[in-house]
């Protein structure tokens, strides 16, 4: 039996802190919410009468997310071998700090600033809160993700020994496409990310992630039982 190295151990870590996010932000998180439900925005008013905390949970264990995919990101940076990669490992790095900020900054605004805007300024509550389809806080979701979207095509090349490896390559790949488009579609309008297109494309992409850190952990334990 191997022991693993640090690099190894960090990609386990973020990729066991990317599940968890995404399970808890996701499902989890989802569920909670409805403890007190938002209905389908209506306007400020509607909004504010059924606000309550809880709905902020999603984005409180969306904050997972971000130190998972940052990890992910810093941890398959030292994977890259030739002059090519270390170049593409770079420009990754640089558009997951702009994920970082961008995705950051939205949830701070989701579980803070909103919260008290309710009470001080509603009409900008409304501006703010994803509840509302046409919010800032959307924008700033789909663009933060389709960042993060060109970097894992950045990073995706350093997956290329083995077949898991190859299949986490490809994956991470269609999953920056999916989230690429995304962040263009949000720039003709954002009403239907409430709908079926937006639904579909928020599972597909949860489901690709989930599959590239389960790949990720077996790949990982592969080589630290192997021969």
């Amino acid at each position: 039996m191997k022991k693993l190295n640090a690099n190894q151990k960090l990609l386990l870590a973020s990729a066991i802190i990317t599940i968890t996010g995404i399970i808890l932000s996701g499902p989890i998180g989802i569920l909670i919410a409805q403890i007190k439900p938002q209905p389908a925005w209506q306007g400020e008013i509607v909004f504010i009468a059924n606000y309550h905390y809880v709905q902020t949970v999603p984005y409180l264990f969306g904050f997972l997310l971000i130190l998972g995919f940052t990890l992910f990101m810093s941890a398959s940076f030292r994977l890259a071998s030739t002059g090519y990669q270390k170049i593409l490992r770079i420009a990754a790095n640089i558009f997951t700090a702009v994920y970082v900020a961008m995705i950051g900054l939205n949830y701070a605004i989701q579980t803070a600033l909103v919260p008290a805007l309710i009470y001080k300024n509603p009409s900008f509550a409304g501006l703010f809160t994803m509840a509302n389809p046409q919010s800032v806080g959307w924008i700033l979701e789909m663009f933060g993700y389709g960042f993060l979207g060109i970097a894992a095509i950045l990073i995706a090349p350093v997956f290329n020994k083995g077949i898991r490896m190859n299949l986490i390559r490809y994956l991470l790949t269609a999953n920056g496409v999916i989230s690429i488009l995304g962040a263009a579609a949000t720039t003709l309008g954002t009403n239907w990310l409430m709908e079926w297109p937006g639904i579909v494309s928020v599972v597909v992409w949860n489901l690709l992630i989930l599959v590239i850190m389960v790949l990720v952990i077996v790949d990982i334990y592969k080589s630290k039982f192997a021969d």
